[in-house]
């Protein structure tokens, strides 16, 4: 429950009045929170999406007495969400997402503002998708048992809500937690706040050996903590770009291992991004795990070694 209510607790009153007192045996299933203009207001759990009427009960049917978002609404929603300062977060809304507590997220999109070629910010919102993340102590040990212990350079692939950044944290503990007899040192380059969630402080936990460097753009991050934290593993979420793969493939030279997440649904899918593919050939990584998908979080699908 503790997961979502970090979910919500940024939302306008109104909204988090009613959002916190549906039934909990709800609650701790709910995935995504969707607000979009002039629709319903929508919770999302692996099996059913649920409406809210006017009156705060919950349905499976939609009617006409439903709990809608207006454009005003929305403008509201990403203002709280961005602790009442649109121009802090006006880097990371152009970019679609705000960091939100405990790992949580919300992605937005409304109208861009584009100025050379990039999104420079957005002037009005028409969707704001809030992601309850939640911790799952000892959910890497079927990757972990697959892959095998000794190795710590591999890329995991997953569809949308395949439990990448859940994997992520919990291999974070594992690998540089005070249980383990010689703990490595781990470093996290947390772009979007999502896997240590430091931006509000203490976050969640990563691993009494993990050093987290929040907000840094994925390359940079890389290539700071390479030269100045000396870490053993490097982890990073959603890799991709010409940038990242030329900061990792220095620091594979270094003696750094890599855990990475890219999305896709299967080896050749990822393989495809020419990025990916030049750091799998130089060795960037020694295995690829392929997870089963949103029908079972967390757990291996197949196993592909180089």
């Amino acid at each position: 429950m503790k997961d979502y209510l970090n979910a919500i607790s940024l939302l306008p009153e109104e909204f988090k009045r009613v959002l916190g007192e549906i039934p909990e045996k709800i609650a701790v299933t709910v995935k995504e929170i969707r607000f979009r203009n002039g629709e319903p207001v929508t919770l999302n759990t692996r099996e059913t999406i649920y409406y809210i009427r006017k009156n705060g009960a919950l349905t499976v049917s939609f009617s006409s007495d439903l709990l809608c978002t207006s454009e005003r609404d929305l403008q509201e929603i990403v203002f709280c969400l961005s602790r009442r300062s649109l121009h802090t977060y006006q880097d990371m809304i152009a970019k679609g997402f705000i960091p939100l507590r405990g790992g949580c997220k919300a992605g937005v999109v409304g109208r861009a503002v584009m100025k050379n070629g990039s999104v420079y910010s957005v002037s009005s919102f028409n969707s704001v998708n809030i992601r309850v993340a939640r911790e799952f102590y000892g959910c890497s040990e079927d990757l972990i048992r697959k892959i095998g212990d000794d190795c710590t350079s591999f890329l995991i692939i997953g569809s949308p809500l395949s439990g990448k950044t859940t994997l992520l944290r919990d291999l974070c503990r594992y690998y540089s937690g005070q249980s383990r007899l010689n703990p490595l040192k781990t470093a996290v380059v947390d772009e979007r706040d999502e896997i240590a969630s430091r931006s509000f402080g203490e976050g969640v936990d990563v691993g009494l050996h993990t050093d987290v460097l929040t907000l840094y753009p994925k390359a940079i991050g890389t290539e700071i903590a390479v030269r100045t934290l000396s870490p053993d593993i490097v982890i990073l979420d959603e890799i991709g770009s010409d940038a990242e793969a030329r900061a990792m493939l220095s620091a594979v030279n270094t003696g750094v291992s890599f855990i990475a997440t890219a999305h896709g649904s299967s080896f050749e899918e990822v393989l495809r991004r020419p990025n990916i593919k030049r750091l799998v050939n130089a060795g960037a990584f020694k295995k690829a795990v392929i997870l089963k998908g949103k029908e079972e979080p967390c757990i291996v699908k197949e196993m592909v070694t180089f």
